[in-house]
């Protein structure tokens, strides 16, 4: 009973630390779209520089683990998500490519640029519309998907996505308030200005139509009022601090403060659809893998995880401070 749940705990702290350590630079990607002058797309793309890749290997295993340690889950969730999946993939793919090549090719720089961007905007976007799907319940029969593919392109998914891309862009424009000098630091405060009323907007529908499209979540609201009224006060109390500290300084509080509203909302989920790995559909202990798989995965998990937090902090050490304007090689 207990390996079942630390491993669920590991994969919810993995796709925690993936959402907001690579949320921000899909945010920053993002907002490249925005952003004309040439100069500060590169000091954007210098402060992600340092650590955006080492971000995406949490990714890798919050994966790993729901199929060695729920390859029941693991079953039914693919075949649902294939497709915003691999569209996910894909992005993150050309995401990494666009990255090297803006640095090589210069006088297509700006097109890739415009690559870097699309990829993070879809791979946010793809990322909402797997939260939405689980979210509004994936049609399971036994231990199998019955449902569509396409049930993901449904109007909640699309909210859902919506949302998720704002938080991003959130996260992003603290980010580089936070790194960024001059003329980048008003980017990412007018930036603040628009997205974070936006995402509040889109948090709040998305949580007024969950009720009606997945009762499950009316439920367990029932059951955890305090909890998640606590989570939700958290939210609105970050959201504050943000808002209020767009003009003023330390530059780092809007970020802290991104964080925090970002992570009680990533809390508030896991509250929400507890004890279930497949969302109102399968629970944990019914999708988990034998005692041996669970053994097997947890162990690998022991000794790579603080690698993979001692490189991230240590990354982070040595790049601390304001980007460079002419980036850190300069």
């Amino acid at each position: 009973m207990i390996l079942p749940m630390i491993s669920a705990c590991f994969t919810a702290l993995s796709v925690t630390l993936y959402v907001l350590l690579d949320g921000f630079d899909l945010g920053v990607g993002a907002l490249l779209l925005l952003q004309p002058h040439e100069r500060s797309r590169d000091h954007m793309v210098d402060s992600i520089t340092p650590t955006w890749d080492g971000n995406e290997t949490w990714l890798i295993m919050t994966g790993v683990t729901l199929l060695a340690a729920f390859p029941i889950a693991y079953g039914i969730l693919m075949p649902a998500l294939y497709l915003p999946i691999i569209v996910m993939l894909l992005a993150l793919g050309l995401r990494g490519v666009s990255f090297e090549f803006r640095v090589q090719a210069i006088q297509y720089r700006r097109k890739w640029d415009l690559v870097f961007a699309l990829g993070s905007i879809v791979a946010a976007f793809m990322q909402g519309l797997i939260l939405g799907d689980l979210l509004q319940g994936i049609s399971v029969e036994g231990i199998t998907f019955n449902g569509s593919v396409l049930d993901c392109f449904r109007p909640f998914p699309l909210l859902c996505a919506v949302c998720v891309l704002a938080g991003y862009v959130v996260l992003g424009a603290s980010w580089l308030k936070f790194k960024a000098t001059d003329q980048l630091r008003k980017f990412a405060e007018r930036t603040l200005r628009v997205a974070l009323p936006l995402f509040l907007a889109a948090f709040i529908a998305v949580g007024w139509f969950s009720f009606a499209v997945q009762p499950g979540i009316f439920v367990a609201w029932q059951a955890h009022t305090v909890v998640l009224a606590t989570l939700s006060g958290i939210m609105i109390v970050a959201a504050f601090v943000i808002f209020a500290g767009i003009n003023k300084r330390p530059d780092a509080r809007p970020f802290a403060a991104s964080l925090a509203m970002v992570a009680a909302g990533i809390v508030g989920l896991a509250v929400l659809v507890f004890p279930d790995i497949v969302p109102f559909r399968v629970s944990l202990w019914d999708a988990s893998a034998s005692r041996l798989s669970q053994i097997f995965v947890l162990t690998g998990a022991a000794f790579v995880s603080p690698v993979v937090l001692g490189y991230s902090f240590f990354a982070y050490w040595v790049f601390r401070g304001k980007t460079p304007q002419k980036g850190w090689d300069g």
